[in-house]
């Protein structure tokens, strides 16, 4: 193919589509490519958060998905004899991005959502059935090679290549990057189910259940509408053979109520969760997203979450780098940020599963004794979400930087929706002291044009008014006034007073290559 595309991704999943629509959103020429002719019809992922919501919502998605998504309510926990070592309400969680804190889902709807989309940008052009053999760099471009299901050769060039070809990536292994060990690993049979018509399978959607039996833990939970998982922990001296088959799959579903007569059972295999994090996330015009990063245990539902995050976080450093903006120090804080921040869940589903995975019948005495404790006491359960800041970066992490953006109801001129929806995306300069665009430098409003930064005025006299409270809350919590948001929904900094605004501008501007007006 003779066209030279500003970025190449190897990788059709959900993190190289993400990644690929938030920069032809951009303006930018796109190439996807991905070995399997189609999307994977089975279900894999099932659980994405608030901060995922709001991403989709940028891709114009969140509606789209709002049918064929379940809301969870209640999480348990509960012992071999049926006693509930904890509960955690999900439905009463309310979420910083101003969206439900978690939805469940059945992976190919997301992903046939994301796929269809793609193919209806201009901007994008898919090449699925081709197998990638090798991927090369110079300092001007990146060149990437294979065969397609014909036999011919394909070859792209582009400016810089994404590798968000999951955990055996091709992209990674050419880069000479290897993946660490965290030190957890378990098999498990995980199993998916829907109901035959006119028949409903056991438990509600909004219910979550993770029982830990020493015999066999267990977790069921919902896999979309009407959909149901259940996972099963091998056991010592089962082979994986041996747990892998329909027949097993039955066996253990009987015991739930759940039979051929009454479900249909769309998949089961045999997953081994571990956790580990890519060495090196860079290389030259080269990066690495999704799975091809890092590996996370299922426990805290975070995998898929990881995935989006490396995009959206990676999809403004692109943008900015292709617009002649993004210093090269910009474009290295990809690693350092995300690789921190995604180590930081990876080790929370592993302190997860440490919990859940114990075998031992004394241990397991042991762990419920102290989760029965802990819940008479008030003690928050093991699985109170996390909100990890990123790791070093763009960002003034000693002013708020690194830490999730509020979301909420806002409304202007007459107009009420969530903030994303009435203002925008992209770099936003907030204040509820003043107009923050007032409050700029010459050099630093060329600098807020030049990147298509907006200025929202939430102080008294402003356009914009705080319908929900969410930001008045945040700003308070953050002991500040001005915020700048990056567009991946991160704070840069934050701060007070009447030259805030145009300090925190002045200090993303040591990222930027731009020559701007003294």
């Amino acid at each position: 193919m003779s066209k030279n595309f500003d970025v190449i991704i190897n990788g059709c999943g959900p993190t190289g589509l993400t990644l690929a629509l938030l920069l032809a959103q951009s303006g930018h020429d796109i190439a996807i490519v991905d070995r399997h002719p189609s999307i994977y019809p089975l279900p894999r992922a099932i659980a994405y958060d608030h901060e995922i919501a709001r991403i989709l919502n940028k891709l114009g998605l969140h509606e789209t998905m709002q049918p064929l998504v379940a809301i969870p309510g209640a999480y348990q926990w509960r012992d071999d004899a049926g006693e509930l070592l904890f509960e955690l309400n999900w439905a009463d969680q309310t979420s910083i991005s101003g969206f439900p804190a978690s939805y469940l889902f059945s992976q190919p709807d997301l992903e046939s959502a994301l796929d269809q989309t793609a193919r209806d940008h201009p901007q994008i052009t898919m090449l699925r059935g081709v197998e990638v053999d090798r991927c090369t760099q110079d300092a001007c471009g990146v060149l990437l090679c294979g065969t397609n299901s014909e036999g011919d050769a394909v070859r792209l060039a582009g400016r810089w290549l994404v590798g968000a070809d999951g955990a055996n990536s091709l992209v990674r292994t050419q880069m000479g990057s290897e993946l660490e060990d965290l030190g957890f690993r378990a098999d498990w049979l995980v199993v998916d189910v829907r109901p035959r018509p006119g028949h409903a399978l056991p438990l509600d959607d909004d219910l979550m259940l993770q029982v830990c039996d020493p015999a066999r833990p267990t977790t069921v939970v919902s896999g979309g509408p009407g959909r149901r998982r259940w996972e099963f922990m091998a056991l010592a001296g089962e082979t994986l053979d041996d747990l892998n088959s329909a027949e097993r799959a039955w066996a253990l579903l009987a015991p739930w109520g759940v039979t051929a007569d009454n479900g249909v059972l769309e998949r089961h295999a045999v997953y081994t969760f571990r956790g580990a994090i890519a060495t090196q996330w860079r290389q030259g015009r080269a990066f690495l997203a999704g799975d091809a990063a890092h590996l996370t245990p299922p426990f805290a539902g975070q995998g898929l979450c990881a995935g989006f995050r490396d995009a959206a976080s990676l999809a403004w450093r692109l943008d900015l780098a292709l617009k002649g903006l993004a210093s090269d120090a910009l474009l290295a804080s990809y690693e350092t940020e995300r690789k921190a921040h995604a180590r930081a869940w990876v080790m929370n589903a592993i302190d997860l599963g440490k919990v859940i995975c114990v075998l031992d019948p004394a241990a397991a005495a042991a762990r419920n004794a102290g989760m029965k404790a802990a819940r008479a006491a008030g003690t928050a359960p093991p699985a109170s979400a996390i909100l990890p800041h990123l790791g070093a970066g763009t960002h003034l992490a000693d002013h708020h930087g690194g830490t999730l953006a509020a979301g909420g109801a806002v409304d202007r001129l007459g107009t009420r929706g969530h903030l994303d929806d009435i203002i925008g995306t992209g770099f936003i300069l907030i204040s509820r002291h003043e107009d923050p665009a007032a409050c700029l430098s010459r050099r630093n409003a060329d600098l807020v044009a030049a990147i298509g930064a907006i200025c929202v005025d939430m102080s008294p006299s402003g356009t914009v008014r705080d319908s929900s409270g969410a930001f008045s809350r945040w700003f308070d919590a953050l002991g500040a006034d001005t915020v700048l948001v990056r567009p991946d929904f991160y704070v840069f900094g934050a701060g007070i007073g009447p030259g805030a605004a145009d300090s925190l501008v002045d200090a993303l501007g040591t990222w930027m290559t731009l020559q701007v007006r003294a």
